[in-house]
């Protein structure tokens, strides 16, 4: 409307002022013009300066003197350390120039569904030229520093437990070999990808350990991909002196990892590693009552989370999600002889839950075996917990209906209308016909 008007108005005036207006028009656009793109090159310009690169960790400088030399490493620590009393299991990432991500990447994304224990990330970094020279022929200098001043390093300033895992590819993957030969056991767990430069002196030394030492206590996994076949003899030979001496205490797997090649396998090998390794770790869930049983019932599967607590350093007790699930599947087979045993094995476990539903679940199970004193003890726990919950309001009134008490279970009902019409409640209906019905 403005912009129309002023345009009339120059209608009106002379040709030389309606020149001298438009001109002076266009210079005011090119400054505004101008100031508008100076202005948004320097937001840019600042905005662009407040960009930080995405470091994960932290970064330390170990000056060795085992080694005469300074050693990069980097450090992750798990999301809730700081806010926790925890002591960690370490893991140990030879070239963790190329491998330390994979770690934090394996563990943070399982973590939130409780598929792996935290654990500090150690990577140790190494240079390409000097790989043959620290894993081979300095290999006992190179494991008296991992012994000497790296773990102590990391005991002395964080949290640690006993725990300690290794990761080592090829080069590395052979120095594993020759830790496992060592009196004292370094690590309780070694995954391995493409092992090269497996001597003949280190599996030699490994069998004898194994032979004299029935104390030896690790878990190895380790894996190859089949074009790597100038490694397979030493492997195969590994497999063998692994074979012939079950009687000891080395848990172990190998795999052939059939997609892979020699610089992809440390990607795989890290994650079945550690899935190998951590298998005890995730809940237990039984798909029926009868795979209850068949596990070995109550006894088994305390014995099973006592072992899991001392193993990670967590709880020994039941996990949350194991009850759940066996409430859950009692009630799916209708076996309420289960489901009493389970509310007097795990006592007031109802009391943690975090909706509504749930306390009308339990509740509504009693009711269909007529046990209304029970069920109403499940709601008013609930109740004390959503006071707001038209569910619980109704379930109260039918566990009223069922203790034949017709005027509380009214005044249930009423209350269930009153909070579903309030909250949307899409059973409604179901709580306006029941009243009706009284």
């Amino acid at each position: 409307m403005i912009m129309v008007l002023d345009d009339f108005q120059d209608i009106k005036k002379p040709n030389h002022i309606r020149n001298r207006d438009l001109s002076s028009k266009i210079t005011m656009k090119k400054i505004i013009f101008f100031f508008t793109i100076l202005f948004q090159n320097m937001f840019i310009s600042v905005y662009s300066q407040t960009v930080k690169p995405n470091f994960i960790g932290e970064r330390h400088v170990i000056d060795s003197e085992i080694l005469k030399e300074k050693r990069e490493i980097s450090i992750y620590l798990p999301e809730n350390y700081e806010g926790s009393a925890t002591d960690y299991p370490v893991l140990y990432i030879l070239d963790g120039q190329r491998y330390f991500l994979n770690g934090i990447l394996y563990q943070n994304t399982l973590k939130w569904q409780e598929k792996t224990p935290d654990f500090i990330v150690v990577g140790v970094n190494t240079n390409n030229r000097k790989r043959r020279q620290l894993f081979l022929d300095d290999a006992k200098l190179f494991i008296d520093f991992l012994d000497k001043e790296l773990i102590p390093y990391l005991d002395k300033d964080y949290r640690t437990s006993s725990k300690r895992y290794f990761f080592g590819w090829e080069m590395a993957g052979g120095l594993a070999i020759e830790l496992l030969t060592q009196p004292i056991d370094m690590f309780s767990a070694y995954f391995i990808a493409s092992p090269t430069h497996i001597t003949n002196k280190r599996l030699r030394a490994l069998s004898e350990k194994l032979i004299s030492n029935a104390n030896t206590k690790a878990f190895l996994y380790f894996a190859l991909s089949p074009s790597e076949d100038w490694a397979m003899e030493s492997v195969v030979e590994l497999k063998k002196i692994l074979e012939e001496n079950l009687s000891h205490n080395v848990n172990w797997k190998y795999e052939s990892l059939k997609d892979e090649n020699h610089h992809s396998t440390p990607t795989l090998t890290m994650h079945k590693g550690l899935n190998a390794y951590f298998h005890d770790y995730p809940y237990v869930r039984f798909k029926t009552l009868d795979e209850f049983n068949t596990f070995g019932g109550m006894p088994s599967l305390k014995a099973h989370y006592q072992k899991r607590g001392e193993k990670y350093n967590t709880s020994k007790g039941i996990h949350k999600s194991t009850k759940h699930f066996l409430f859950l599947q009692a009630m799916k087979e209708d076996d309420f002889k289960s489901f009493e045993f389970f509310m007097e094995e795990f006592k007031d476990y109802y009391k943690s839950k975090t909706r509504d539903l749930w306390f009308n679940r339990y509740a509504q199970f009693y009711l269909r075996h007529q046990k209304p004193n029970e069920a109403m003890e499940i709601l008013n726990a609930g109740l004390g917990k959503f006071q707001d919950s038209s569910l619980i309001m109704g379930s109260l009134g039918d566990t009223f209906m069922q203790k034949r008490d017709k005027k509380m279970a009214k005044e249930y009902y009423k209350k269930a209308i009153d909070l579903a019409s309030k909250n949307g409640d899409k059973n409604i209906e179901a709580y306006k016909a029941k009243w009706k019905q009284i």
